[in-house]
């Protein structure tokens, strides 16, 4: 019998195995660490699914406010209020019970009186982006996080960009100049694809696909 209720700090080690397990088999290996972020009621949600005294499954949502995102980047009107879905595993020996939607499921029904829009980021894994696509989930864009070379010296540093009506990005610099691609920490942040083909040595490349679920 599989529960779900809110998390707390004496499950921070059964949460940790359950994200790590989870993210083995998927697109997120690089996100594994021994970390946990503490999201007090004020900041978000964090809830978990628990089986014989363990965590099974996890689900984290955090309220952003102006400062940390910017409506208008998503196509939304200014003051839209936005929650991200910031994390969601599923222990492996328990995946294909559900436990992910029902997880979702008691997130969204928490957050309706928030309303909004909910933001959803994940990578290529098949059952994730069919997961949300079932909730009702749109997809807002698609972008590329790209491990390459550039042949240029001069690379801008990533700062803004906009999902545009092809649900791809144009991406922008720190002076607001649309760029084709720039640099995202060790790799380069592609808002296009096509302009893949302006960088060389490619050895990676992770689509990162983002969706928005209306929260009323």
């Amino acid at each position: 019998m599989t529960s779900i209720q809110d998390y707390t700090p004496d499950l921070k080690e059964s949460w940790l195995r359950c994200r790590a397990l989870a993210y083995m088999h998927s697109s997120f290996t690089d996100e594994i660490t021994d970390q946990r972020e503490d999201i007090p009621a004020s900041r978000g949600i964090s809830l978990v699914a628990i089986s014989d005294e363990q965590v099974v499954g996890l689900v984290d949502a955090i309220y952003l406010n102006a400062t940390e995102v910017n409506p208008a980047s998503y196509g939304f009107k200014a003051g839209t209020v936005l929650t991200v879905l910031d994390a969601v595993a599923t222990h492996p020996d328990y995946q294909h019970q559900g436990i992910a939607r029902d997880l979702i499921n008691e997130v969204l029904r928490r957050l309706q009186p928030r309303g909004g829009e909910l933001l959803i980021y994940t990578l290529d894994d098949v059952p994730a982006n069919s997961l949300y696509r079932s909730l009702g989930a749109q997809l807002c864009y698609r972008a590329s996080i790209v491990t390459a070379h550039s042949r240029h010296n001069r690379v801008p540093l990533w700062t803004d960009f906009k999902a545009n009506a092809n649900h791809e990005v144009d991406v922008y610099d720190a002076a607001g100049n649309p760029v084709d691609y720039a640099i995202d920490s060790e790799t380069y942040y592609v808002g296009q694809k096509k302009y893949i083909a302006e960088l060389d040595k490619v050895v990676k490349i992770a689509t990162e696909h983002v969706y928005t679920l209306k929260l009323s």
